[in-house]
């Protein structure tokens, strides 16, 4: 058996995506399949001159069929501090059942990477099927995730809406252009946030013209915007699912927010309020909450809201250097981190951190090494979801005194808790 990993192109796309939806059990229509390329990728199939330099997949040259798919999305990250970097999306990732345990997943993955460093991404990003899957492969956790179910019927705010507040329906049209406004500049002040192109918010906001308009079942989107002092402050996202195609009490409705953001406490108080207010629903689910969100101390009744922490985004370093560099610390300080194992070689070593807080120097030296890591473990630090002392408790981190793992843990340690809502 031979197997290469090439480039997807024009060619071969179809064939591609139906791999890649094979392996997660469904098969995409022929329609779905070129809308990926038009909206999620930004560029239409009968549009490809050349290979697609993001994707590629395992080929079997025996069968003459592709047996494993990969990718990376271009995506910019908010670091602590408020820096952007750019991150490899990975994604799309597979390997077909008949060709399991042949180094197909491990080949695409380096392959992957290798393609990462060549752009000079600062990192790698994925979201996990599985979550034990990925850390040998150098992946940290970056943030956690909360799904959450809200018994609506039995609690409600504990604050009112303020008087310069007010909300609005929008059409998909408008909200296509006023939503993704107020996203950037969410995403701007919050650690851990990735941004969405044009393509990217068309993508994820596509619906299907017979489900739209169901009576019964999960209906089409519904936008609302909110505005403080007449800008536009917060927006929420959702649907409406029912048991039947009749409105009455005995419905059991559920409300599904697909998302929302607010750029203030009076504005996200005043969505909260909003969503409570909406008649006819029993429960509420939203996933891909913070688990700092503050909606737990708004409510009257707190045990109305049921929260399932589970892990959200994983992260690879690709430039430790640049990566160090690009962050805002707690405090000043100087520390020499070792990174080792997890198949990395070209960052495994010693690097030297000094920082004043706001700026900072990274070099690789030789000097003995303050903390001992994996690649892994420096990726869930970085953003500060996860302490050094937490991991040298599991037995991850090594120190050579004692007051180290302090020192390192106030230093990575942030104030606005890591967070990402988009699933990729």
């Amino acid at each position: 058996m031979t197997i290469k990993i090439i480039s997807v192109n024009k060619n071969n796309f179809i064939e591609w995506r139906r791999s890649v939806r094979r392996v997660f059990g469904d098969i995409p229509k022929d329609e779905d399949v070129t809308r990926l390329a038009s909206d999620r990728l930004m560029n239409p199939i009968n549009q490809w001159e050349s290979d697609n330099k993001r994707l590629i997949a395992a080929f079997d040259e025996n069968s003459k069929s592709i047996v494993g798919t990969g990718g990376a999305d271009k995506f910019k990250i908010t670091v602590p501090g408020g820096k952007t970097l750019d991150m490899a999306g990975i994604a799309y990732m597979g390997t077909a059942p008949t060709h399991k345990r042949k180094g197909i997943f491990t080949s695409m993955m380096g392959k992957l990477h290798n393609q990462a460093k060549d752009r000079g991404d600062i990192l790698a990003g994925l979201w996990a099927s599985q979550s034990l899957l990925y850390s040998r492969f150098g992946y940290g956790l970056a943030t956690y995730r909360e799904d959450w179910k809200i018994y609506s019927h039995f609690t409600k705010l504990i604050k009112e809406t303020s008087n310069d507040i007010r909300l609005e329906f929008l059409d998909k049209d408008k909200a296509l252009i006023e939503i993704p406004k107020i996203y950037e500049k969410y995403r701007k002040n919050q650690n851990g946030f990735t941004d969405k192109s044009e393509g990217y918010w068309k993508y994820l906001l596509h619906e299907d013209d017979k489900a739209k308009y169901n009576k019964s079942g999960l209906s089409g989107f519904f936008f609302t915007l909110c505005y403080k002092n007449e800008k536009p402050s917060g927006y929420i996202i959702y649907n409406i699912k029912k048991e039947s195609g009749v409105a009455h009490e005995d419905d059991k409705g559920e409300l599904v927010i697909q998302e929302q953001i607010a750029l203030d406490s009076e504005s996200n108080i005043a969505l909260w309020n909003f969503v409570f207010g909406v008649e006819l629903i029993e429960k509420v689910l939203i996933n891909r909450r913070a688990p700092n969100d503050p909606l737990y101390f708004l409510l009257e009744n707190p045990r109305k809201l049921e929260r399932n922490t589970i892990d959200g985004l994983w992260v690879r370093i690709i430039d430790a250097i640049k990566l160090l560099e690009s962050r805002e610390y707690n405090s000043k300080g100087k520390i020499v981190i070792e990174l080792i194992g997890q198949n990395q070689p070209d960052i495994e070593g010693r690097y030297k951190l000094e920082t004043d807080g706001k700026n900072s120097e990274v070099k690789k030296v030789k000097d003995k090494a303050d903390i001992i890591m994996r690649p892994s473990d420096l990726s869930s630090c970085y953003f500060g979801a996860v302490s050094a002392e937490e991991l040298y408790q599991a037995g991850n981190i090594e120190y050579s005194k004692d007051r180290m793992i302090k020192d390192f843990s106030n230093m990575f340690s942030v104030n606005k808790k890591p967070w990402c809502n988009t699933d990729f």
